[in-house]
């Protein structure tokens, strides 16, 4: 008899545990995801955004085309991404990359530094050797860049205190 009661409760609360992990699972799926897309295609120059798990965490993927204002977008991105890492993917082309690996120097520098001044006229400068159209602004978090060019365009937000809340940019 008690063998049999202690069946019976093992299949009754592994069958709840499984209709409990089923429901947050279809909860997440249908609300908090379609949520999050429909809330994002709001944002002008982003295209979606979904939720994918690496490395043991939630990330916050935002597909995106021709950004007209990054710091806004990023403002409201944050928003949205309740406190998950945000990783921007952009229509970036080769140049436009090497570009950004050119001007990582004084980007870097101005934020280990605080030579905001200098690494404004430097991505200044190599932008306009390249032919580069560019945007480059920052508030008391971060460093704003888009790169365009009649190809595609490149955008990335730099923490100045590692927040850990946006993470390299990547091509879409």
């Amino acid at each position: 008899m008690t063998k049999q009661r202690l069946t019976l409760i093992s299949v009754v609360g592994l069958l709840v545990f499984s209709l409990l992990f089923g429901g947050q699972f279809l909860y997440k799926k249908n609300w908090v995801d379609k949520s999050i897309q429909e809330q994002s295609r709001q944002i002008p120059g982003v295209i979606s955004a979904t939720v994918v798990q690496e490395n043991g965490q939630q990330v916050l993927n935002v597909a995106t085309k021709q950004i007209p204002d990054l710091h806004q977008a990023a403002r409201d991105l944050l928003n949205l991404a309740g406190g998950r890492p945000i990783r921007l993917l952009d229509t970036r082309t080769p140049k436009l990359e090497q570009l950004l690996n050119q001007m990582q120097f004084a980007l870097q520098e101005g934020v280990v530094r605080g030579n905001f001044t200098e690494m404004a006229q430097s991505v200044k400068d190599q932008a306009e050797k390249a032919g580069v159209k560019f945007d480059l602004t920052m508030d008391s978090d971060y460093i704003y860049l888009e790169l365009n060019d009649q190809d595609g365009q490149l955008v990335t937000v730099l923490e100045r205190r590692g927040q850990g809340l946006f993470l390299p940019s990547a091509k879409n």
